[in-house]
Formats: structure tokens, C-alpha cells, sequence
């Protein structure tokens, strides 16, 4: 009689899941946007993505026309897209409950559009992180080593991202060295997590 492996309880691992999906059921904008055996579902994700990444070159590029209040709103706001990514991909790769699994059948489909959906997440993530730098820069122009204008923002924020870090911009204030932090933990994230799941999904056949 063939014996049942043994499954080992973590306190670590049940707290992150049960974070993971409780974050999944409340913050994420695709639960609300999308709803469950929706046939267009990842028609509606990529326009989903497409328009919040145009929006937020919007607002990158109209930073420094308004109001503080209304520039720490969007900030705050963006905060939410940050968790999303964290809480989507966590779930396909690390416990392997996203929707995607459950849709696409077909590996090689699943693989296509998880890097499709990656490139636009990679490319929102950086635009966010350019639209924060960019906020603090303008509220307190001595947070960084210059001034940021719109270009510097991105660049710095894409340079830190890929954590090149030529140390032409430096960041000075607390905000902005967590927000670096911040960025550079999310990259080892991305690197970790995320594109050895992609590179397991897309390239490696049964």
C-alpha cells in the first residue's frame, strides 16, 4: 500500500497565503473589473492595463500643475497598483491559484500572455515609480541630489529598477531613499519570483 507524503504545516507560509488572498478578494482592481468565467476577461485586463499605464504618463506629465493635495491623492492612489502586482503574481507562481491557471489550458497561450501581461506590469511599475519621485522632488526639491523633471524621474526610476545605479542622481531625503528601497526589493522580487516562473511556464514542455 503506497503511502501518502507527508504535507509539513509553515506559520510563515499560511499567514502569507492567507494575506495573499485576502489582499486578492479586497485590493485588486481585475477581481472588481472582471468577474469569474467572463469569456473576455484578459481582453478586459489588457485594456485595463493599457489604460491606467496611459493615465499614469498623464499624470507624470501634469505633476507639476497640480495642486499638493491633489498630487498626494494620485500617489496614494497608485499604491494600489503596486499590491496588485505583488498579490497577482504571487498567487501564479508561488501558490499557483491565479486565474490564469484556470483558464488557459493550453501552456503555450499561458506562457504568452503571462509575458504579455509582465511587460505591461514592468512598464506600469516603472511609470509609478517615476510619478512618486517625481511628487517628492516637486514638494521638496532637495529630496535627490537635482531636481527632477520629467525625464529624470523615469530615467531614475527605470536606471534603479534595473539597479544600475550610476549615481548621477542620489536620492537624500528618508522618503526617497525608502521609495528606493522600495524599488529595489520589488526587482529582486520580479527577478525571483517572476521571471523563473515565466521561463518554467513558457519553455518547459511535458
Amino acid at each position: 500500500m503506497e503511502e501518502k507524503p507527508l504535507r509539513h504545516r509553515s506559520i510563515l507560509i499560511e499567514t502569507f497565503s492567507a494575506l495573499i488572498e485576502f489582499a486578492n478578494s479586497r485590493f485588486t482592481l481585475s477581481k472588481w473589473f472582471v468577474k469569474k468565467g467572463d469569456k473576455e476577461a484578459f481582453l478586459k485586463i489588457e485594456v485595463m492595463l493599457l489604460s491606467i499605464a496611459a493615465l499614469s504618463v498623464l499624470a507624470l506629465l501634469t505633476l507639476d500643475r497640480m495642486p499638493d493635495w491633489l498630487m498626494i491623492t494620485v500617489s496614494i492612489l497608485l499604491i494600489q497598483r503596486v499590491l496588485e502586482f505583488l498579490v497577482v503574481y504571487s498567487r501564479n507562481f508561488i501558490f499557483g491559484r491565479g486565474r490564469v491557471f484556470t483558464d488557459f489550458r493550453d501552456p503555450i497561450q499561458r506562457g504568452e500572455w503571462l509575458i504579455m501581461m509582465f511587460s505591461l506590469n514592468v512598464l506600469q511599475i516603472n511609470l509609478i515609480f517615476s510619478i512618486w519621485y517625481r511628487a517628492i522632488s516637486l514638494m521638496n526639491p532637495a529630496a535627490f541630489s537635482q531636481p527632477l523633471s520629467v525625464l529624470d524621474s523615469l530615467y531614475f526610476s527605470v536606471i534603479t529598477f534595473l539597479t544600475v545605479g550610476y549615481g548621477d542622481i542620489i536620492p537624500v531625503s528618508t522618503l526617497a531613499k525608502i521609495l528606493v528601497l522600495i524599488q529595489s526589493t520589488l526587482t529582486f522580487y520580479t527577478i525571483v519570483i517572476v521571471i523563473n516562473g515565466l521561463i518554467s511556464i513558457h519553455f518547459i514542455r511535458k
